[in-house]
């Protein structure tokens, strides 16, 4: 199978699910450019993407992500290849009409529902792929967020729970300079550490100093399942902290005190923190969630069902 990444963001899910994927199923990976290169790229976490032009496409595509910018490609994309719908966000009008004739996989329940449900498409679903990486076990405390700094991650609940925090939750990712402008202002300042650089190795060096991750996204139509930014935590044997608005969809795994924590204001977040909690339990409960992730094997022989 060839990987072909159809859009223009550098860092978040996409980014992730791309990289694990190639890294696990060793499949090579493309962007469609205007001219052929025969030399490699860098595109994050040790993954490596080849420029091509469209007329070049190889066989056994697999389209890992795709936005507005690259729609205009689909016509030339075989019928028949294989491409991942991460959330309904994407699911624009100049898409639609060309989901039909590829074979869909969606790595959330929730997702494949609503294609079935609203648009009559039928997906198969696999979970989240995760690539192994070298990890730092070790003592910790405090509590991080690493998704992006976006509308749909909810920022500003983190930047309200601050002001309530003895010790401050501390800030990372890439931001939406949009968003920061018009819903955060300069209260972000103070907590952001910055966006980090796409390796395994500054993800290590983020998560493993920390006790808690916290990822507040909320999406409307989706939820439930996972995200790497879920994933990660739990792998860095962080305890997760989740939003109610995601974790209250469809067949959600994730149990408040389970196997991780839930809040839905910023005075939740400091309750939470303030609580005794039997992390030991939360965390074998956990490993469960991430285990799944690891052995999943991405065999697209499998039929759509």
């Amino acid at each position: 199978m060839n990987l072909l990444y159809l859009a223009k963001p550098r860092f978040g899910g996409w980014v992730s699910f791309t990289a694990h994927l190639s890294l696990k199923q060793k499949w090579k990976l493309y962007r469609i450019t205007n001219t052929d290169e025969k030399k490699k790229r860098p595109f994050g976490y040790g993954v490596e993407y080849q420029n091509i032009k469209i007329d070049s496409l190889p066989n056994n595509i697999l389209i890992t992500a795709i936005d507005k910018n690259f729609f205009k490609y689909l016509y030339d994309i075989p019928d028949g290849s294989h491409i991942v719908i991460h959330d309904p966000t994407e699911l624009k009008k100049e898409l639609l009409v060309h989901l039909p004739r590829f074979k869909i996989i969606t790595i959330r329940e929730t997702v494949q529902a609503l294609l079935k449900d609203k648009y009559n498409l039928d997906s198969l679903f696999l979970p989240h792929p995760f690539h192994q990486y070298p990890r730092t076990i070790g003592p910790r405390s405090g509590i991080c967020s690493i998704s992006r700094i976006d509308y749909d991650k909810h920022t500003d609940i983190l930047i309200k729970a601050n002001d309530l925090l003895t010790v401050p939750i501390d800030i990372y990712g890439a931001k939406n300079d949009l968003y920061v402008w018009r819903k955060l202002g300069d209260t972000l300042d103070p907590f952001y550490k910055g966006a980090f650089n796409k390796n395994f190795e500054e993800l290590d060096k983020i998560l493993s100093s920390y006790k808690y991750m916290i990822d507040m996204s909320a999406i409307k139509g989706d939820g439930a399942g996972s995200q790497y930014t879920f994933l990660e935590a739990i792998y860095h044997r962080n305890i997760l902290i989740l939003s109610k608005a995601w974790t209250s969809g469809l067949s959600s795994e994730f149990k408040h005190g389970i196997n991780c924590l839930i809040v839905e204001t910023a005075e939740d977040i400091k309750e939470l923190i303030d609580d005794d909690i039997d992390i030991e339990s939360i965390l074998i409960n956990a490993d469960k969630i991430i285990e799944k992730h690891i052995e999943i094997n991405w065999d697209l022989n499998l039929p759509i069902k």
